[in-house]
């Protein structure tokens, strides 16, 4: 039954980001920007629904589920790379360092919201 649950949450997510994602064409920016601000709305997301959710099933859904679907690793790490073998190196650099630092800050401010 979890994998249902898990399930039908990451589809939500998954929905959802594609959607975003498509916006990223329309933003005259050479930067993966859209994708930077899911990942870092996800870490927030799953801070807030950690610190206060306390019901297995639906942590399940929100969490594992939905957060999972949401955001990235996999289109990050191909965005990254295609930075990287463009010979953008700064921009492949701040991409990184900002993925991580906002990702993190933006999991513990959601604990402590």
């Amino acid at each position: 039954m979890n994998f249902l649950i898990v399930g039908f949450g990451a589809a939500i997510g998954a929905f959802i980001r594609n959607e975003l994602t498509l916006l990223q064409s329309k933003i005259p920016v050479d930067f993966p920007v859209i994708t930077l601000l899911i990942n870092i709305f996800g870490a927030l997301l799953l801070g807030i629904f950690t610190a206060q959710i306390h019901n297995g099933a639906i942590l399940l859904l929100l969490g594992t589920g939905f957060c999972g679907g949401f955001t990235t690793f996999g289109t990050f790490s191909m965005e990254l790379s295609q930075l990287w073998f463009q010979h953008r190196f700064v921009r492949c650099l701040l991409y990184f360092v900002l993925t991580y630092i906002f990702g993190i800050l933006g999991f513990i401010i959601g604990i402590h919201i």
